[in-house]
């Protein structure tokens, strides 16, 4: 089976045997196949992906759809979103119509899977624009929906419905740059606003047709502005009112990118370290050749449709490097991948334009693989799949599977080896066309790969999400009958467990903050606070509604309320007259181990004194260690020695005003695999009042 790349200056590359069959087929049934096979396995796959837990990014849009289904408006917790990217959100509100999350959330799931097959269309389109043939444009959409960043497929984000918008936005931009009419340049603005409600990011995208319009006309500005007015025109629109109206209004949840530092030394390493995992996420072999291809369309087009093609993409690929290297340089330092997709299926149509050409400057391509053979070789890709470095990337997610079952070092040895392998090949087929069968069909055959490693960690990960952060009713809460209900999100606890309380709970009204717990998102900070006489106050308001308390780390018992529920570390409690706190214990995890340090307050439940005793059963499991806590508080300071596989028992007087404290630390915590630091065991203390 065989692609002949032999005459590099017919307009076509053809197909003459082996996949002839191909030509045989009309291309509209292929590509349709294309997609329709696409659409079946990534939804088949996203029905396997348990619970949304990409956070806050999935509540942010489910929030969004779910209010404009119910209220007509964009609103968050019954706040105004100020959401700039509200595409995905209206096209996703007519599921939420009936009132059911988890059939919204499967149906944005199939909108999604919808949405990312059908980028094999525009694709297929560039490719033949391109002139490169039936056949290879037929790979390029299979290339283009084989890529592990389908994956986003399962999660209720804009970048499904980003992914076929920019890149029939770069279709529509090369036409109109390669033959100017008004029909293509008001097809690029339309895309182009549709992608830029879709992800704030692409609102870059007219500097793609400007680096376009000035590769066709070789550097012209004049015979750029000419040919291209009515787009000109348009583009000064957003521009205005940007001045106008400034950037917080027009960005809105986006505004803080205005506070970007430029860090030039971190830019270049972003820039580098991006670089480099894209060659690996594009598959390898095809790079060497795909750089040749994009240098020769941007200095030695043959078309203006290639000019067109090497200007949009060397464009797209400047906005992206700029924005990604600039966010990881200000906070968010790991591969942001998913910013990228738009990019990786243009390489095959680069590689393709380099053997059109006949594989020009092959001492070149060789040297680009060598170094890349030596960077490989050089820096190993573990250090960047530990932790959190991961997310933003479905290819380091595969990549951590594999190192997962093989071991990190023998992982990092096995890619490095496929790496020099596929290095090789690039050599080869600077020197043999007929070798970029076997690479077109191993590039195939990675993405097929990365893709399955990166479903493989997502499924594992979002079941143990499902089993750890939900009970087994995931909309418990609604189920209750309760509404109205206020969460309180208390020290200690995951902002994830909140998200995806309210994620599948329609009944929760709003998020309360206790103490320091920390903010889950940008949309909303009210605190809640205990009065002296154990009352729940916001905003100097007495707490009255039904509440969802955390008790991740904390434990809370209230009088004047009756506890429900309980559900993934939160306590349900249903009112019978004003709530007040009778007992609250900060640093008992769920676990029952305490911090290594915390505290205890007891409140009267009548009068102005709180009297009576307080009993503390203590204890350690077997391997453990001598561990001492110290306990203080008004009229008790003692330490307490707690030995492994030992339980003890304290009974301590109580005797304060409207509430009495007790703090407890110890110098030598011990620390849980999961980073926690701890102390001692403890069942919840049980206050006796005095009678």
């Amino acid at each position: 089976m065989a692609i002949d790349f032999s005459a590099p200056r017919t307009d076509e590359l053809r197909l003459p045997f082996g996949l002839s069959w191909i030509s045989a087929i009309p291309a509209r049934f292929v590509l349709a196949g294309i997609v329709s096979a696409s659409f079946l396995v990534r939804l088949t796959v996203a029905l396997a992906h348990a619970t949304p837990l990409y956070f806050p990014d999935e509540y942010i849009y489910a929030s969004i759809a779910r209010s404009l289904a119910e209220h007509g408006r964009p609103l968050i917790r019954h706040s105004p979103a100020h959401f700039p990217a509200l595409l995905e959100p209206l096209l996703a509100a007519p599921f939420w119509l009936f009132h059911d999350p988890a059939l919204a959330y499967r149906l944005t799931q199939a909108e999604n899977a919808l949405a990312m097959s059908l980028a094999a269309i525009p694709v297929y389109l560039l490719s033949k624009k391109l002139g490169l043939g039936t056949g290879l444009s037929l790979v390029a959409a299979a290339l283009a929906v084989a890529s592990p960043n389908l994956f986003f497929v399962s999660f209720v984000l804009a970048d499904p419905l980003a992914y076929p918008l920019v890149l029939g936005a770069l279709y529509a931009a090369v036409c109109a740059l390669s033959q100017p009419s008004r029909r293509w340049q008001v097809a690029f603005v339309v895309l182009w606003a549709l992608t830029a409600l879709t992800r704030i990011q692409y609102a870059l995208l007219p500097l793609v047709f400007v680096a376009g319009a000035l590769a066709v006309e070789r550097g012209s500005i004049r015979t750029a502005l000419g040919r291209f007015r009515l787009t000109w025109a348009i583009f000064t629109a957003p521009v205005l009112a940007l001045v106008v109206l400034g950037p917080s209004r027009v960005l809105g949840y986006y505004n803080s990118v205005v506070d970007l530092h430029i860090r030039p030394g971190a830019i270049v390493h972003w820039i580098a370290t991006d670089s480099m995992l894209l060659v690996y996420c594009a598959g390898w072999v095809l790079v060497p050749g795909a750089l040749i291809g994009l240098a020769y369309a941007l200095a030695r087009p043959r078309s203006r449709e290639e000019a067109a093609f090497g200007g949009v993409t060397a464009g797209l690929a400047f906005i992206l490097f700029a924005e990604t290297s600039l966010y990881a340089s200000n906070g968010s330092p790991r591969f942001q991948e998913r910013y990228f997709m738009a990019l990786l299926p243009l390489v095959l149509p680069w590689f393709a334009l380099y053997l059109k050409r006949g594989r020009p400057a092959r001492l070149v391509t060789c040297l680009i693989a060598v170094i890349l053979l030596a960077i490989s070789a050089r820096v190993p890709l573990a250090p960047y799949s530990v932790a959190d470095n991961k997310q933003d990337s479905p290819f380091l997610l595969g990549v951590f599977r594999l190192e997962h079952a093989l071991g990190a070092a023998n992982g990092s040895l096995v890619i490095a080896i496929v790496a020099a392998l596929l290095s090789a090949l690039a050599v080869g087929i600077a020197l043999r066309a007929r070798l970029a069968v076997l690479a077109l069909g191993l590039t195939l055959t990675a993405a097929f790969a990365a893709s399955a490693g990166s479903i493989s960690f997502d499924n594992h990960t979002a079941h143990n999400v499902r089993h750890d952060f939900l009970p087994a009713d995931t909309r418990w809460i609604d189920h209750s009958g309760l509404r109205h209900v206020l969460l309180i999100q208390t020290p200690g606890t995951e902002h994830a467990r909140a998200h995806e309380q309210l994620f599948w709970n329609r009944s929760l009204d709003d998020v309360l903050f206790f103490d320091r717990a920390s903010l889950i998102d940008a949309f909303g900070k009210r605190r809640v606070a205990a009065a002296p006489d154990g009352r729940l106050v916001s905003d100097g308001k007495t707490l009255r509604s039904p509440l969802a308390i955390s008790n991740f780390a904390v434990r809370m018992e209230l009088r004047n309320a009756v506890r429900v529920a309980r559900g993934a570390d939160y306590d349900l409690w249903k009112p019978t007259g004003t709530p007040r706190l009778a007992l609250f214990v900060g640093g008992l995890y769920s676990d029952r181990w305490l911090s290594s340090a915390g505290h205890l307050t007891v409140w009267a439940a009548r009068g102005d004194h709180v009297r009576g005793t307080l009993k503390l059963h203590l204890s350690l499991p077997k391997l453990t260690e001598r561990t001492v806590v110290q306990l203080t508080a008004p009229g008790v300071k003692r330490k307490v020695a707690v030995m492994p596989a030992s339980e003890r028992t304290l009974v301590l007087p109580v005797d304060g005003g409207k509430s009495w404290t007790l703090r407890f630390r110890t110098n030598r915590p011990g620390f849980l695999p999961d980073g926690r630091p701890i102390s001692v065991k403890a069942d919840l203390p049980v206050f006796t009042p005095k009678r």
